[in-house]
């Protein structure tokens, strides 16, 4: 019988760590002077920055006649730089929301600097489109306000409008969501530094956090219920998107393949551009222990199967083309790759198609210099891809009289170099002040190590018949322990605070089921009802546009905003209510129960025993429970 050799085991996360090492490991790079790998990363970004600024101010001051734009090809650099960017901007939701219901654990390592990631590609897009206005200054047109022209109300029929209504909806709920996520890890920052204007800020945003476990709680269902949200509202964003081209007439773009192949081209991206950052960062600020090969191994695979879609969405169009007998869709598919950009398309191909095979064999997937090289390959593809889609189909329509051939300028080639550069250096920026690696979410998924601990007896000769008793656990599983154990006496406990959530004490406690899902779900409905009827009124009653004979009151194009709506009002109402129950609030004063509630104690909170005798036995109880301190508190700060 064949042997069958078993792979060795790799840790998700390197180096046997403990909690307490989590915590300094990640936020030693903050707490120290930049290295000069940082500032050999940050200035070349700062100064592609600076380029790209230059050539966007010239180009206002001049007007988009300094690109290469002519009287067939209307879009060019502008709008494939922002499809560019908005499919980076996939992978940081993809990553924290659906692999978060999913419950992979090795995102806990790379979701935060993912969603950062988001951001800054969302504002890099977002710049594009009104740079493309001329007058960027009127940018503001495009939001329903009450204004003086007539009103004259934006058209809530247009996928250029849906475009809006979606991608401010994704940065926004994006934002939030990251923001969440950062409390948690802010507040054990601020413990740690000393006094000044860092700490300030850390306390400042971290909203008074000292993770009791009722915050934590409700934490974990805000987060849950927000990644719920954003799981519909990642697909919808570049599906909207892909309506810009599928809603035309033009060959090449009226298909209705669009939708799914953004989306799946947007996760291969911005999955590439994830795995890109994360080899940069992991050797820029030290992480190799956080970032291993296990989280590159899933990253690879993540890469491999959204190739392979990517491919047969290719396949398909292409087959679709020349199977349909519509001699302008087959001649559109075949001047692609044959035409005069046939060399783009190649590109594309090898790159997004190609180079991802060898993600195949675990030899590659462990070679870091060739996962960089095949990721950086896929962005450039995926460049590629938006260019060809875009540029090839404009360039030869309809009538051969009206072609003409398409040549990016020095300014636009600045301006996409500057995109870059903002997006480099905003990522760096972060990586510098911020953690880049969600501490809280790390400890939960650590192999904790099981071992004696010190135990030390409460002050001598402190009475408890009239204070409060607080029991510092250095291990989660005793903490566990010592609440059942507590909850079998009916002591009462004020709340427990950990440094990450705790699974396995809701039981003990019996406290009552939380009311944010029906506050999120209220919030959400308000937002369908006001959006349906703002959209009716305003296209209906208030200024009645005739837009291709469709009738004013046209409800199935009032759905896209009308979800993106729902998923604002419901994520923005979830977190409010969350904060307002909490007592969450910018720049509340922390009173942390003990020290290293945020780092890596666990601390139970009893209410004040009826006497002496029942102190003792508190005191009994929670040592054999290997409690390393029991202490009286003389205030437990109120319960939220």
């Amino acid at each position: 019988m064949a042997s069958v050799s078993i792979p060795p085991y790799v840790p998700l996360i390197g180096g046997n760590k403990s909690t307490g090492q989590v915590t300094a490991d990640i936020c030693a790079p903050l707490e120290r002077r930049a290295t000069s790998l940082w500032w050999f990363a940050f200035l070349p970004s700062f100064a592609l920055l600076l380029l790209g600024a230059a050539a966007v101010t010239y180009q206002i001051a001049t007007g988009i006649g300094t690109w290469g734009l002519n009287r067939s090809v209307g879009w060019a650099f502008d709008i494939t730089n922002f499809v560019f960017w908005i499919g980076i901007g996939h992978a940081g939701t993809f990553i924290s929301a659906i692999l978060f219901l999913f419950r992979q654990k090795w995102r806990t390592s790379v979701n935060r600097s993912a969603e950062a990631m988001t951001l800054f590609a969302v504002t890099c897009a977002g710049l594009f489109p009104i740079i493309h206005m001329g007058r960027p200054w009127l940018f503001y047109w495009i939001f329903p306000y009450p204004n003086w022209r007539g009103p004259l109300w934006v058209n809530f029929r247009s996928p250029l409008d849906w475009d809006f209504f979606a991608i401010s909806t994704y940065f926004t709920i994006s934002l939030v969501f990251w923001y969440i996520g950062l409390i948690p890890d802010l507040a054990a920052l601020r413990d740690r530094l000393r006094p000044g204007w860092y700490r300030g800020l850390m306390s400042f945003f971290s909203l008074g956090w000292t993770g009791g476990f009722r915050t934590w709680r409700r934490y974990e269902i805000v987060y849950m219920l927000l990644a719920g949200l954003a799981t519909p509202l990642v697909v919808s964003v570049h599906s909207v998107v892909s309506t810009d081209f599928a809603g035309g007439r033009l060959p090449g773009w009226h298909t209705t393949i669009f939708p799914p192949y953004f989306v799946a081209g947007a996760i291969f991206s911005g999955m590439s551009m994830v795995l890109t950052l994360m080899l940069i960062a992991r050797k820029v600020m030290g992480m190799e222990d956080y970032i291993t090969q296990r989280h590159i191994e899933a990253m690879t695979k993540v890469i491999l199967t959204t190739s392979c879609l990517v491919g047969l969405a290719y396949a398909i169009e292409f087959f679709s083309a020349l199977y349909m007998g519509n001699r302008y869709e087959s001649f559109t598919f075949l001047n692609r790759a044959f035409g005069p950009l046939g060399w783009g398309y190649g590109i594309m191909v090898v790159c997004n198609v190609l180079l991802p095979q060898f993600f195949w064999f675990p030899r590659v997937r462990a070679f870091l210099p060739a996962v960089f090289t095949i990721a950086v390959l896929v962005n450039v593809g995926m460049w590629f891809e938006r260019f060809i889609i875009i540029v090839a189909s404009l360039e030869r329509n309809f009538l051969p009289s009206s072609w003409s051939s398409y040549t990016p300028t020095s300014i636009e080639l600045a301006t996409l170099l500057g995109s870059f550069g903002l997006f480099f250096t905003c990522f760096l920026i972060f990586c510098r002040f911020l953690p880049m690696i969600a501490i809280s979410e790390v400890k939960g998924v650590l192999e904790h190590r099981h071992g004696t601990k010190s135990q030390q007896e409460p002050p001598s000769g402190s009475e408890t018949s009239a204070k409060a008793v607080l029991a510092v656990f250095a291990e989660a599983e005793d903490l566990v322990e010592a609440v059942r154990a507590v909850r079998k006496r009916n002591w009462p406990i004020d709340d427990i605070y950990c440094p990450y959530p705790v699974h396995g004490l809701e039981e003990s406690l019996g406290w009552r089921r939380s009311r944010l899902a029906a506050a999120c779900f209220t919030c959400g409905a308000a937002g369908v009802i006001l959006a349906l009827w703002f959209q009716f009124w305003a296209s209906a009653r208030s200024w009645p546009i005739n837009v291709g004979g469709q009738p004013w009151n046209s409800l199935p194009s009032f759905v896209p905003v009308t979800f993106e709506c729902m998923v604002l009002f419901g994520g923005l109402g979830l977190v409010a209510a969350w904060l307002v129950r909490c007592r969450l609030y910018p720049g509340k004063i922390a009173v942390a129960p003990a020290t290293g509630a945020t780092d890596d104690r666990f601390v139970l909170a009893l209410s004040a025993p009826g006497s002496s005798a029942e102190a003792e036995q508190m005191g009994q109880l929670l040592r054999a429970c290997r409690a390393v301190l029991v202490q009286d508190r003389p205030e437990v700060e109120a319960k939220p």
